[in-house]
């Protein structure tokens, strides 16, 4: 048997549109076990809204990696999916799909392939290359594409709580993408460069102060503002409360706060008192640290955990 887990990843944070991820300790996790035949069992979140069958995420990209290198079909097989990683909130659930399912090809493989090409096809299967090397990677990512080809420098995440408000509802990332302009004035352009530069110096030398300005944006959050209830409002809210810095997460809804570990308790009091204010909006409010530890193949010779087969 086959386990690999992927963890969750927020995107852009602020000024890096497509440029700068995060991993986050919220756990895709997959067993595969050879089989005649291919049945697939979900649990957790997205099982009611993921196919069980050879259309799920996970098993394209799986198939995509194993006949790209054999020329074959990806093995059959019996394999569970347990997802603690919300569906269309901006924290990364489909290059999570896309990461476990090129591991576990990779895994039948033998682990022929290394991390780098993994990165490539899961760009180019997912589409986000900054969620994909994040979930890939873990930490925080800086990415960017020359010649079609995905570049990624991993650095330690921040030592800051991370304080997430995750909506029910979904915004799916084609609409997000939707909202945005095919141009920008330049000056905006120039602020968002030079913001993530001061992300880079932050992370170099662990000067978390500088946070408040490098997360500043022009180019995505004003554009995507209107599509998503109390996101001025909750990002307002968390810097006044303490936090260094305050985005959405990837295309949203989910609305991200880093904070140092002391002050995370007012930020997360903060964001559910204005949550209170925002009457019919249903949103939950968590606090994690950031997860320096990426996907990861297991050799497993334990079934499946009960309290993942138990999972309604």
């Amino acid at each position: 048997m086959w386990h690999v887990k992927v963890p969750a990843s927020s995107a852009n944070l602020g000024s890096g549109l497509d440029t700068l991820g995060m991993a986050l300790p919220l756990w895709l996790e997959c067993w595969f076990t050879p089989a005649h035949s291919l049945t697939i069992e979900l649990h957790g979140e997205g099982r009611d809204q993921a196919p069980p069958d050879q259309s799920n995420l996970i098993w394209r990209a799986a198939l995509a990696l194993y006949q790209a290198k054999t020329g074959d079909s990806m093995p059959p097989g019996h394999l569970v999916v347990s997802s603690q990683i919300p569906m269309r909130r901006g924290l990364g659930s489909s290059a999570a799909a896309v990461v476990a399912g090129l591991l576990l090809a990779n895994a039948c493989l033998g682990g022929s392939v290394p991390i780098e090409e993994l990165l490539q096809w899961a760009a180019f299967l997912e589409g986000h290359a900054d969620n994909a090397a994040a979930a890939l990677y873990g930490g925080l990512v800086l990415v960017s594409q020359r010649d079609q080809r995905v570049m990624a420098i991993k650095y330690t995440a921040p030592e800051l709580s991370v304080v997430l408000v995750i909506p029910a509802y979904e915004v799916p990332t084609d609409m997000a993408r939707a909202l945005l302009p095919s141009q920008v004035p330049r000056a905006d352009a120039v602020f968002n460069a030079q913001r993530v530069g001061l992300w880079v110096d932050a992370l170099w030398r662990r000067n978390w102060d500088l946070l408040r300005t490098a997360g500043e944006d022009r180019l995505h959050q004003p554009y995507r503002s209107p599509a998503i209830p109390g996101m001025d409002q909750f990002l307002a809210t968390a810097l006044d409360a303490g936090a260094c810095l305050a985005t959405l997460s990837g295309s949203g809804p989910t609305v991200l706060a880093l904070a140092q570990p002391a002050h995370a308790p007012t930020v997360v009091q903060a964001l559910e008192h204005a949550l209170a204010s925002l009457p019919g909006l249903d949103a939950c409010v968590r606090v994690v640290m950031p997860s320096n530890n990426g996907a990861h193949t297991l050799r497993d010779s334990r079934s499946v955990p009960d309290e993942v087969t138990g999972l309604a």
